[in-house]
This record gives C-alpha cells, structure tokens and sequence, in this order.
C-alpha cells in the first residue's frame, strides 16, 4: 500500500485526493457544505475521512465528500484521513445506506447499484448486507420506478418522505405519478408556509391566533358535539376544583395541627415566678 499503513491518521493534501466515481451521494446541498465547514471551523474536523491509493498511487476518497468540499471551502491544505483496503465502491455504498446519510431517491439507486454490481439477487439478500427488512428494501426499490423528471427533482433532497414516495411510484402511469407528485409538493410547502407563520407570531398575535382556532373549532361543531365537548370539559373542571378542595381542606388540617401543638407546646413550659 505504497507509503501508507492501515490504521494511521494521516494529514494529506487535498490536492492529491480524488473524489470516488462511485459515490452513491450524487447532489451535495451547498447550504448542507457551508453549515458543515462551520461546524469544521469551530468544533475542528470529529471524523477523518476514509481514503484508498490505487495501484496506479491515485488516492481517492472512498467516504467523507462532504468533509473533503468543506476543507476546500475553508481554503485547507490539509485534511485527516484513513486508509481502507477492499473494494472502493462497495465500501461507499454499504458506509452510506447503513449511516442512511442519503435522500430517499439516491439510496434507492444505490440500493439497485450495489444489488446488479455485486448479484444480489433477492430483497432478503440486499437487506442482510445493509441491516434493513425485506419489506423496507423492497419499498426503496420501488421508487425506481418513479418516472425520470420525478427523480430528477427528489434526487438529494431529504424533504421527500419515503411513505410518500412509495404511493406515487405505485401509480401506473408517468402521468399519474406527475399528478400525485404535484399535490404531494402542495402539500409539503403548505405545511412549510404554516410552520413559517407559526414561527412568526409571537406575544398577543400568537394568543388571538389560539382564541381563533378554538373559535372556529367550535363553530365547525354540531350542537350535540358541543354539548358533550361541554359536558366533558365542565366534568373536568368540576374533578378539578374537588381536588383543589380536598388539597386546601388537608392544609387547613394540617396547619390547625400545627397551631394545636405550638399551643399545647407552649402551656407545657414551666412559668417562671415573679420576684
């Protein structure tokens, strides 16, 4: 292994590192790169990455893309790394689905990579190299099916739910699939809009958006739905205010008690006699 030993951390030059070809990670978000050098710049790098020299001396980065771009980003020369030996491609493929560091869509493809490359033929095959169930291989999988201007928007995005996902690709049309998709991508920046706005009220706004929804929560009601929404809340407050009492009612007890035996205390000290 030329003049590097396993097991060694070992400062290399990022000139000389080349990104693997093989890399199931095919988009880097370059928010998710910035954040990243960040975190680097501050907290220093946690992770060296995981590197291998060919026979012909190249060194490429078998795992750790992401730290190696944000090394660039911060202008080092340098970057931590160790130095693996097996089969360059398999060993991104199997780190990344086990550290599930990867979109819905891209494990998908990585999942169908590493099954043709490597023939595994069966679900239950894929699933004892990965750690995953039958079942869940077999739902990534699906969404190879997905059609390809589908793939190419969900591709590196994480926003995307599998669950989701697995329902459009069932459709058996491209064109149905772009219909489902389309209202899937209404609903998510909906819930984002909602979030936003939730985020932004804040003291009074907040306090009459609550009152609101209550309001229209009641409106919404049928008057037999109110009655026992009603009757169950006033059966509520009812047990609340007996446990009060009985609360206050055991401190009133409990001082009388004490007052009793500060009085009994006090009549049991000898009196002392006047001169």
């Amino acid at each position: 292994m030329g003049n590097y030993e396993l097991g060694q951390v070992y400062d290399l030059e990022l000139s000389t590192l080349k990104p693997n070809p093989h890399q199931p990670r095919t988009v880097f978000q370059d928010t998710e790169i910035r954040e990243l050098a960040n975190s680097i710049d501050e907290k220093g790098l946690l992770q060296p990455i995981l590197v291998k020299e060919l026979e012909d001396g190249q060194i490429i980065i078998v795992s750790g893309e992401r730290r190696f771009r944000a090394h660039q980003l911060l202008e080092r020369e340098t970057i931590p790394a160790w130095f693996t030996t097996g089969d360059p491609e398999e060993l991104a493929l199997v780190e990344n689905l086990v550290r599930e560091d990867l979109s819905a869509m891209e494990t998908a493809e990585a999942l169908k990579k590493l099954a043709d490359r490597f023939g595994l033929k069966t679900n239950d095959d894929i699933g004892k190299v990965i750690g995953k169930a039958p079942s869940t291989v077999s739902e990534i999988l699906s969404l190879n099916d997905l059609s390809e201007n589908i793939r190419n928007k969900i591709r590196g995005d994480k926003k995307f739910a599998l669950r989701e996902l697995k329902k459009i690709a069932s459709q058996n049309t491209p064109k149905a699939q772009e219909k489902l998709f389309k209202a899937y991508e209404a609903k998510i920046e909906t819930e984002s809009l909602k979030k936003a706005t939730r985020a932004r009220l804040t003291g009074e706004a907040l306090h009459k958006k609550k009152v609101q929804s209550i309001r229209d929560y009641f409106t919404k009601m049928s008057a037999d739905d109110k009655i026992l929404e009603l009757s169950s809340l006033r059966e509520e407050l009812s047990n609340l205010k007996d446990g009060i009492e009985i609360i206050l009612n055991n401190l009133i007890e409990l001082n009388s008690k004490f007052d009793a035996s500060k009085v009994e205390e006090a009549s049991s000290k000898p009196k002392k006699k006047k001169k």
